[in-house]
């Protein structure tokens, strides 16, 4: 059965390349995709030639310059077909997140160390912007084979499920973030910390108890979900431990015998600087939790406690989903590592 060119004309190539330029990228990109597999026959060059609209000249132009390339073979009166030993082209990927922040870039560093060297990863940003977002996926629909996306503040929109429903299912992984219209149409990663938070939190029960108010101090740099918030709250509530909300530290005074958890590294700095000037040791006249690990967490002022997302581990477990087809939702635990701060 041959294979067809449709997609050839329903792709927006530059119109400044030469007609058979613009076969030969339409070929080498549907052998990157896999829809083009070795030893499929081709569409002989009458028929390329009416389906595509292309003059004959045209059409065989564009196959000789594939035979050079060693991207298809020919047998005689038997046709064209894709090469066995085509092109061995790396599998590129579309990395989208909101802003580059130290767990996104540990996300990202994670999934491309896994992937390995034969996959190439570009990493986009959308600042937090739907019209962004929006431009970004369009620009780039069909130049990856695989999207990974973290679509934190975008709301489930008619305008924004359209543009993530333009990519295949088996090609789309969305991290951190589902959307209801969406369910079992492609792999997500997810984390609900609400019910982690209490969880993780009531585990240690006899820690917080030191404490009379539990801070939550909140950040504009970095994208967090709600739940941390209703979690905190309801964990507290629990125990009756009084609960605040804060933002940020600059310029707050911070009270002995209350615990911070702090979502920004600033806000830790912070935190600490004050704790020092007041003379106060942490995890005794003030605790200090904060959101994410990373290797200087463990020594800094005797051992910082965090509550991470496992950011490693989702970049490893989205990496596993490339070359996949699974359609489902993996969660990710929250994990809290006690140290001397709390």
């Amino acid at each position: 059965m041959n294979k067809s060119f449709v997609s050839f004309s329903g792709r927006n190539f530059d119109n400044k390349l030469p007609k058979y330029q613009q076969l030969i990228n339409s070929l080498l990109q549907d052998i990157e995709m896999g829809e083009l597999k070795p030893g499929e026959r081709l569409p002989s060059i009458n028929e390329a030639s009416e389906e595509c609209y292309l003059s004959r000249d045209t059409v065989e132009r564009a196959y000789t310059e594939l035979h050079k390339m060693g991207a298809i073979t020919s047998i005689f009166r038997k046709g064209y077909f894709i090469s066995n030993s085509s092109l061995k082209l790396k599998t590129k990927v579309m990395f989208l997140v909101g802003k580059i922040t130290d767990t996104n870039k540990a996300i990202f560093n994670s999934f491309n160390e896994a992937v390995g060297k034969n996959v190439l990863v570009d990493i986009f940003t959308y600042q937090y912007k739907t019209r962004q977002f929006q431009e970004i996926l369009g620009q780039q629909l069909g130049n990856y084979h695989y999207y990974v996306i973290m679509p934190h503040l975008i709301e489930e929109e008619e305008e924004n499920i359209k543009c993530l429903k333009k990519i295949a299912g088996d090609r789309l992984i969305l991290l951190d973030q589902q959307f209801e219209s969406m369910q079992n149409t492609h792999a997500s990663i997810v984390c609900h910390p609400k019910s982690q938070i209490i969880q993780e939190f009531t585990n240690h029960t006899n820690l917080f108890q030191k404490y009379r108010c539990l801070n939550l101090v909140l950040t504009e740099e970095e994208y967090f979900d709600a739940e941390f918030i209703n979690g905190c709250g309801d964990f507290c509530e629990s125990i009756n431990m009084d609960f605040k909300v804060l933002d940020g530290l600059d310029g707050e005074e911070l009270n002995q015998g209350e615990l911070y958890f702090t979502l920004d590294d600033s806000d830790l700095i912070q935190a600490i600087k004050y704790a020092d000037k007041q003379n106060w040791k942490l995890g005794q006249d003030m605790g200090i939790i904060s959101y994410n690990d990373q290797g200087y967490k463990e020594i800094l002022s005797g051992g910082i406690t965090v509550l991470s997302n496992q950011p490693e581990k989702i970049g490893r477990r989205a990496a596993a989903l490339i070359g996949e087809s699974y359609k489902t939702t993996e969660e990710i635990d929250l994990q809290l590592i006690v140290r001397l701060s709390l």
